[in-house]
């Protein structure tokens, strides 16, 4: 039984008429609903023989995935609050969903990426950017709600590196060391990056209506399961969570997440664990890291640095007869050997 999601006080008022964007790229796509301008994500699979675009957040009801800004104190939600108006626009490479309000403008936008080392679009880069209209700082925290679906099926809703199959609700920072937070599903599967930016501060997976009904922040409890009886069954989501920060007077700020997409559930973990991050970027990294270890020294001029010493010592010693053009060519001399030269500047 999938969720009846809760009526909200005023659906469509303030939302711009517009024709429903559809764009495709490489195995993934990205629309958006033609009443509530909502983002819908797929993945393309192949069922039967047949192609098909599998939806990785729930898209029966495209509102179950959502913004929730706190500005000052005060929280929003993107796509019911009055105070916003919504509107749509095609850019390059995907899609923007503008939230403006008197006070400032959240706009999230959806960007085909190829991420893992793949050479076609193979997930999305989802960007939140607020730009503060007022001629004052602005305090702001963001929430995003997405609706991961594609596990609830098989009772398999998250899997993590360290945990293939995640059955209470639970709170995830970077420092939990978790590379990826996967919804897998029986044709297509998403993964949450979460092991390097951008990414957001925290992670919480949880039932989806808990989450919802959550003003913002939300109390994960261990043991507590998807499932909240009668209203909620077997109804998993993520809770993508920034911290505050500053919008400085007429500034912007923008954090950002990405979204891999993947085959079957069971392959995509495993190709996952084999794969990711991708053994070229495994292989740069430690090269570099070699590189810097193995740098050698630049070599040193000693009998130049003696010199300048007795020059800087000779200056110490008889500093009211030092001119400027002697202090001048003392400090060229000793930059020169900062910078790693072999051979100060000659005396003339």
């Amino acid at each position: 039984m999938k969720r009846t999601f809760a009526l909200f006080a005023v659906i469509f008022c303030f939302t711009s008429a517009a024709t429903a964007l559809d764009l495709r790229s490489g195995l993934v796509r990205i629309a958006t609903d033609d009443l509530t301008l909502r983002p819908m994500l797929y993945r393309l699979v192949d069922i039967a023989g047949k192609k098909k675009y599998e939806p990785i957040w729930y898209s029966d009801d495209p509102r179950t995935s959502f913004i929730v800004i706190n500005v000052d104190g005060r929280i929003y939600r993107m796509g019911s609050s009055q105070e916003y108006q919504t509107s749509q626009k095609q850019i390059a490479n995907g899609i923007e969903i503008e939230y403006r309000s008197i006070i400032n403008r959240v706009t999230q936008r959806i960007q085909f990426a190829s991420l893992a080392g793949s050479r076609v679009a193979n997930g999305f880069l989802v960007e939140i950017e607020v730009e503060n209209f007022t001629s004052r700082d602005m305090k702001i925290m963001l929430k995003e709600v997405c609706d991961t679906w594609l596990g609830e099926k098989s009772g398999n809703h998250i899997a993590l590196a360290s945990n293939p199959k995640v059955i209470d609700e639970m709170y995830l920072t970077p420092d939990s060391q978790e590379p990826y937070i996967v919804s897998p599903g029986e044709y297509a599967s998403v993964a949450l990056l979460f092991d390097s930016e951008p990414r957001p501060d925290a992670v919480v997976i949880a039932n989806w209506k808990r989450l919802s009904d959550s003003m913002f922040a939300y109390d994960s409890s261990l043991m507590r399961g998807f499932t909240l009886s009668p209203y909620s069954i077997n109804d998993s989501a993520l809770g993508l969570y920034w911290n505050e920060r500053i919008v400085p007077a007429k500034g912007v700020i923008k954090v950002s997440s990405r979204w891999l997409t993947g085959g079957p559930g069971n392959e995509f973990l495993a190709w996952l664990a084999d794969n990711y991050p991708p053994k070229a970027e495994q292989q740069t990294t430690k090269a570099q890291q070699n590189s810097t270890e193995q740098m050698p020294l630049p070599a040193l001029d000693v009998e130049a640095i003696r010199s300048l010493l007795a020059r800087i010592d000779s200056a110490i010693q008889n500093v009211d007869a030092l001119s400027d053009e002697d202090l001048q060519q003392i400090l060229s001399e000793l930059d020169s050997l900062e910078q790693g030269g072999a051979n100060p500047i000659p005396q003339n």
